[in-house]
């Protein structure tokens, strides 16, 4: 989680404390498009002790509504070990209970590389239904949310893949930004834009400033997920070098 401090008014953001969602597991028979293991184990088969185990520290499954039988031991208790789905519903509304019930104000939805630049193998129909999820949890739990793109795994075209995302998918299709549970700062939406300027993803400077100022015309308050020192411009093995005017 991350808190934004120097509270303003009108704010979904500043001052307010985030957390980032993922809501990339699956399981079999979740009714996902996946329709297997993902995120839970290393071929989307059943995890298993030793072999296919993807996750360091098992959840606590306890409030979960529906939860899917894996291959891994029963619990010390005798609770048969179960996990739960990102694709369900309840999942997502018990995420979003949580944050109400300990005043967790945003959560940032992660929308990856994978899902901007391609649909196959039922990737993008995946993250897509995710996000009307969350929307709805959102709504339901009186919660912000926010579109954060993580743009690891992109090309040289990742700006326009994302302007085509956003505009095309974001706004047209899944229409979250009509939500009143979208976050909003000083009166404008706001995206999030993580990986700007490390050694490990796309881009050049101007690129960003390019992408930077495609969002800020359109109004809309922008966020960047930047390596450390980002302030300085210092080098560093995470960051690239002369993004200083973009930050």
């Amino acid at each position: 989680w991350f808190r934004f401090s120097a509270p303003q008014t009108s704010s979904d953001v500043v001052g307010k404390i985030t957390v980032g969602y993922q809501g990339w597991f699956n399981a079999q028979g979740d009714g996902s498009p996946f329709g297997c293991w993902f995120h839970w184990s290393n071929n989307c088969n059943a995890p298993t002790p030793n072999t296919n185990v993807k996750f360091e520290l098992y959840p606590d499954t306890r409030e979960y509504s529906r939860l899917y039988q894996s291959n891994l031991a029963n619990l010390v208790n005798g609770t048969p070990a179960r996990l739960f789905s990102s694709y369900d519903q309840s999942t997502v509304n018990k995420h979003f209970e949580w944050m109400q019930t300990y005043n967790i104000d945003t959560a940032a939805l992660q929308r990856f590389g994978a899902t901007v630049s391609s649909a196959a193998d039922g990737y993008r129909d995946n993250r897509d239904s995710v996000a009307t999820k969350v929307k709805i949890a959102a709504e339901a739990h009186a919660r912000k949310f926010y579109v954060m793109y993580d743009i690891t795994g992109l090309n040289s075209d990742w700006v326009s893949a994302i302007k085509s995302d956003w505009a095309n998918n974001v706004i047209n299709k899944l229409q979250l930004t009509y939500s009143n549970a979208y976050a909003r700062q000083d009166g404008k939406i706001v995206v999030c834009i993580w990986g700007l300027g490390f050694t490990h993803t796309p881009g050049t400077a101007s690129e960003t400033l390019e992408l930077i100022n495609w969002f800020k015309n359109q109004n809309i308050y922008v966020i960047g997920g930047v390596p450390t020192y980002w302030r300085t411009g210092q080098a560093n093995s995470d960051a690239k070098p002369g993004f200083i005017d973009a930050f």
